[in-house]
């Protein structure tokens, strides 16, 4: 485990940073961005080996990260911990039925690999250089891509 526990903490560096200015942007509030960081790590490390494996760690930690603010919203919703002026946004729509409908619709125009880019680009705030590298192909026919998927799914969605 001691090469594991080297990997992660790796990992841990790279993401760090990523992940808390991801949860602090939706959150606005420092100990809830770290709370739920941490979270994200520790559910990250207990999975060990099959998150080291993951083909994009970065996003997976995005995304178990929203969902652990959407649960956190939804519990303090429930049993009115927050002030409802600070969880009104989220509180206001449920966090994943927008989502799916977002992903349904882009899907329906352009190919589920195209969202995936497009989505990790400026959804998960994915540097075009880390995209690329993980399509196998350059920073600029990855640039070129990302504008293509985006002209395809606007003129898609103005129909």
């Amino acid at each position: 485990m001691e090469e594991g526990t080297d990997e992660f903490g790796r990992v841990y560096k790279a993401y760090y940073g990523d992940v808390f200015k991801a949860v602090y942007h939706k959150a606005s509030d420092r100990q809830t961005a770290e709370d739920i960081t941490q979270d994200t790590f520790v559910a990250a490390f207990k999975l060990g080996e099959e998150f080291l494996a993951h083909p994009q760690p970065k996003l997976w930690l995005l995304r178990t990260a929203h969902n652990k603010l959407c649960e956190q919203y939804r519990k303090a919703k429930r049993w009115g911990t927050e002030p409802l002026e600070e969880c009104q946004e989220l509180a206001a729509q449920d966090c994943h039925y927008g989502e799916i409908e977002l992903d349904l619709a882009a899907v329906a125009t352009i190919t589920e690999a195209e969202w995936r880019m497009v989505k990790a680009y400026h959804v998960f705030g994915t540097s075009i250089a880390e995209i690329a590298r993980s399509e196998a192909v350059t920073e600029n026919n990855m640039r070129v891509r990302l504008f293509r998927s985006r002209k395809k799914l606007k003129d898609g969605i103005a129909r």
